[in-house]
């Protein structure tokens, strides 16, 4: 049968209230106000009638999409519940729905080979399976109307299996890592606390066990990744939003945030409001076509090459040690493109 919107939604609101253990056994008027609350913020009765609740009880009990629901009346309690307590509403998907999963397998397609995806493979494959029945709009036709960002795997998404399982069993680590910066490889001993990505890169924060420090390392510079056999309490003091609070980037968390202002030009500003920066962002108009960002974060190279990629669009006013440092950075980009005899 077809299943609109609004009767999805009443179908729902009458299982929930009769599966309900709080308030068991609601009767025929609750139901209709529970479903009039719930779709039009109130219960007067002037948009639900009780006929509509009737025709949903009988629905339910009677056809063969939703189970034969067993909903009967209590007498004594003067209203309704389920004779089979184990029962559980398996409402059919509605066109809207279709859509919506569809385009959320879609997503998902372009994560497939990804490690971390890897154990969603069987339930992707049940949804799509089901799916495929609807012909609303066929993947096909999906292609042409939706492009995603093409976004190549980076290297270090085989680890997140075990890493996660490390984060969630408090199981100290050991593994060798080579930074960017000097290429000498290091050996870590660790107490994993977090998983997180950023730009399509995994990064791993943790206690680094031999100088008693929080870092953020890359995955993709790890290697020989295995197990101590110890186990860790986590640090209470750890606090993922805290940690991550007054950084920009993935870079180092060490240092004083301090307040940055940046002058944007008038294109360059609507891009910026549109996609803040950072949650402490405050935009104001100086003048007409002149804006000022004000940001209260820590200085990171990440910033540093965020402002760089602005070019003329973006003047750091403050504070003055980052604007020299941009200017001479650009000062040096201009002699790198002078004519060399």
């Amino acid at each position: 049968m077809a299943l609109n919107k609004y009767a999805a939604i009443r179908y729902r609101i009458i299982d929930e209230c009769i599966r309900s253990r709080s308030k068991p056994y609601p009767t025929k008027e609750e139901l209709r106000s529970a479903c009039e609350e719930a779709l039009y913020g109130s219960s007067n009765g002037s948009d639900i009638s009780m006929s509509t609740i009737e025709k949903d009880i009988w629905a339910l009990k009677n056809e063969s999409v939703f189970g034969y629901a067993p909903i009967a009346f209590d007498h004594t309690h003067k209203g309704y519940y389920y004779t089979d307590s184990a029962f559980s509403l398996d409402l059919p998907l509605t066109p809207e729905d279709i859509d919506l999963i569809r385009l959320a397998l879609h997503t998902l397609n372009h994560f497939r080979q990804s490690q971390v995806f890897h154990d969603l493979e069987t339930a992707v494959n049940k949804i799509q399976g089901r799916i495929i029945l609807a012909d609303r709009l066929s993947e096909s036709n999906l292609e042409k109307v939706i492009q995603f960002e093409a976004v190549p795997e980076s290297k270090g998404h085989d680890l997140l299996p075990l890493l996660l399982d490390s984060i969630r069993n408090n199981e100290e680590i050991e593994f060798d890592y080579v930074p960017f910066v000097d290429s000498r490889q290091r050996h870590y001993t660790y107490h994993p606390y977090l998983l997180k990505e950023n730009k399509n890169r995994w990064y791993l924060v943790g206690n680094d066990m031999e100088n008693n420090k929080v870092r953020t390392l890359g995955l993709d510079r790890m290697s020989n990744i295995r197990s101590t056999g110890n186990t860790f309490m986590p640090e209470k003091s750890f606090n993922p939003d805290l940690f991550f609070r007054y950084s920009f980037g993935i870079g180092t968390y060490s240092g004083i945030p301090e307040e940055i202002i940046l002058k944007l030009d008038e294109v360059q500003s609507q891009y910026i409001i549109s996609n803040p920066l950072h949650p402490s962002q405050e935009i104001t108009l100086v003048k007409p076509g002149s804006y000022q960002v004000k940001l209260f974060v820590i200085p990171s190279d990440e910033l540093k090459m965020q402002i760089l990629s602005y070019g003329s669009k973006v003047e750091v006013i403050k504070p003055e040690w980052l604007r020299k440092e941009i200017q001479t950075t650009l000062t040096k980009a201009i002699e790198g493109y002078s004519d060399k005899n």
